[in-house]
């Protein structure tokens, strides 16, 4: 007996018969596809389903590496105003964007707050001149100078954008930092 209560039948092989297997697998895939049939329709589904039909997609199901790839800018201008500084103070370095379109407030304001978390210090800003530099082994006399005294900061802030703008290194950092601070 099986689970449903019903004989299960033991196929009979007549002794003078020959015997074929492919008799006992015609059932089961008859009862396969029955069954598969009764699954389907009772489970819901978004869509009608056809199987065995080909469906065009406009995306491809499976990516190609190259569309998994990061999307390269192509516009030069875009990252054109943007430049990353690393700026050394002592011992700590840290890194700064500096947008050289915005106003000078921005550039403070970025410094500031990686300064904060860095150095773990309150700042006095008119006691610190960073000196840009475009390589790391740039002698300080040939550096240039940035104070970061309100006033200052912004009267000289053109002519550094323009200064950062021509000594830019090709990759980031584009520019260097030395922090100095004045006894104050």
């Amino acid at each position: 007996m099986t689970h449903g209560g019903s004989a299960r039948a033991s196929p009979v092989h007549p002794q003078n018969e020959q015997y074929h297997p492919h008799h006992l697998v015609e059932p089961l895939i008859s009862r396969q596809r029955t069954y598969g049939t009764a699954v389907q329709s009772q489970q819901p589904s978004p869509a009608p389903t056809v199987l065995g039909s080909h469906i065009e997609h406009p995306q491809p199901l499976r990516p190609n590496i190259a569309a998994a790839s990061p999307v390269q800018d192509t516009d030069p201008n875009k990252n054109a105003g943007r430049i990353r500084l690393s700026i050394s103070w002592d011992v700590t370095t840290f890194n700064v964007w500096l947008d050289l379109n915005a106003p000078c407030d921005a550039f403070y304001r970025a410094f500031q707050q990686q300064a904060a978390k860095q150095r773990k210090s309150i700042l006095d800003r008119a006691t610190i001149t960073i000196q840009l530099k475009n390589d790391r082994n740039m002698p300080d006399e040939e550096a240039r100078p940035l104070s970061l005294a309100e006033d200052d900061l912004e009267a000289d802030w053109e002519m550094t954008t323009e200064w950062l703008e021509a000594n830019r290194r090709d990759k980031p950092p584009h520019i260097y930092g030395v922090v100095e601070m004045e006894e104050g």
